[in-house]
């Protein structure tokens, strides 16, 4: 049985330069009462507020003690958008498993083991409305906990990544625009050993989602 997991979305512009621990987006509040008056009226003046790169939706799956979403194959993945609260979003993890590069000139991993993540993405007419209306996936979405809780500080993108497999097989570098389907992979250079895949929404403030890897 699929699952449905909801995430949220970045709210681009001045808050890109500010850290995710700022507070809550201020909404705008008419007045209760308003009086005719000839006097020209002067708009009030936005004060920056640092704030998260996205709201959490609220939802009845299982977390992990991290926060995170625990995310199985196939479960249904969404990310909305943090003022409109609509989906732009939708997303499945459909295999997680160890690869041999296949391209020429390849290189060996640098980390341990060379896997390839295979996602099926679609984006909704409403992403066009959102302040940055593109969804993209790379190595520097993913980070990688192993099962004694440590997480991996390196880089999962290494130079074995890149060339791996055939370009028509992983997922678009150019990322996805509004109403667009794709189903491509993301190769990943990772420690060996078991753990926890999270895969962060690239911009995405969280919850993540995580995808346990034997």
């Amino acid at each position: 049985m699929r699952k449905a997991l909801m995430g949220a979305s970045l709210i681009l512009g001045v808050t890109m330069a500010l850290t995710a621990c700022g507070g809550a987006i201020p909404k705008n509040t008419p007045s209760e009462s308003a009086k005719a008056s000839d006097e020209p009226v002067t708009a009030p003046t936005a004060t920056p507020v640092a704030t998260p790169k996205s709201t959490p939706s609220p939802t009845g799956n299982a977390k992990s003690v991290r926060g995170n979403f625990i995310a199985g194959l196939g479960d249904v993945g969404t990310f909305s958008d943090a003022n409109t609260k609509k989906v732009t979003t939708k997303f499945t993890v459909d295999s997680i498993l160890d690869t041999v590069c296949t391209e020429p000139y390849n290189q060996p991993a640098q980390n341990g083991r060379i896997i390839a993540v295979k996602l099926t993405v679609e984006t909704t007419p409403e992403l066009a409305e959102d302040s940055y209306p593109k969804y993209t996936i790379s190595s520097h979405d993913f980070k990688f906990i192993a099962s004694n809780g440590t997480t991996f500080n390196g880089s999962l993108g290494g130079i074995a990544t890149y060339g791996c497999i055939d370009d028509a097989l992983q997922f678009p570098s150019a990322g996805m625009g509004p109403a667009e389907k794709v189903s491509g992979s993301v190769i990943l250079d990772l420690p060996p050993g078991p753990g926890v895949l999270v895969y962060t929404g690239g911009s995405y403030a969280g919850p993540f989602f995580e995808y346990t890897i034997s």
